[in-house]
């Protein structure tokens, strides 16, 4: 099972290779031609590539475009928890940010769907959660998504 690798990282290593990261390996990872690998990744999602933010938004564009081109696909959002373990430096929801952190629960999850269908005819609707897999992990999102059946046809998870 997924569960059981995932037991096997140690998190503290993973931050500390993540915070290692210097400008030189962001730079490395922006300029690799093909798949970037998880050390690329590392140095993309580290404290060093704040100063980036423009250049992978400039990527991210060009590969979304080669991808998906000109489709717009429209979601209502729902954010069900801003809380957050990581340290992101493109993500508003980082451990770092002083914010007030609120989880929905099961009950305002279900308000949420029920004001949102009222509001909007959409059927798509784009999950919206930060990584915390103590307090809102897998069971919580599953939870989450089983809640929304009855409301909504197509879902994303961001």
């Amino acid at each position: 099972m997924f569960s059981d690798e995932l037991a096997k990282i140690s998190w503290e290593e993973t931050t500390a290779a993540i915070c290692s990261k210097t400008e030189r390996d962001v730079r490395r990872a922006l300029g690799k031609q093909g798949r970037l690998d998880v050390d690329d990744f590392m140095a993309l999602i580290s404290p060093a590539a704040a100063p980036y933010l423009e250049a992978m938004a400039r990527l991210s564009r060009k590969y979304t475009m080669e991808r998906f081109g000109k489709t717009i696909s429209m979601f209502v959002p729902l954010y069900i928890t801003n809380s957050c373990t990581n340290s992101c430096v493109y993500c508003g929801f980082h451990v770092s940010n002083p914010m007030k952190r609120t989880i929905l629960t099961e009950e305002e999850i279900v308000n949420e769907y029920k004001a949102i269908k009222r509001l909007a005819p959409f059927d798509n609707l784009l999950l919206v959660t930060g990584e915390n897999p103590a307090v809102a992990g897998v069971p919580y999102i599953a939870r989450a998504l089983d809640l929304a059946k009855p409301i909504s046809a197509i879902f994303r998870l961001k």
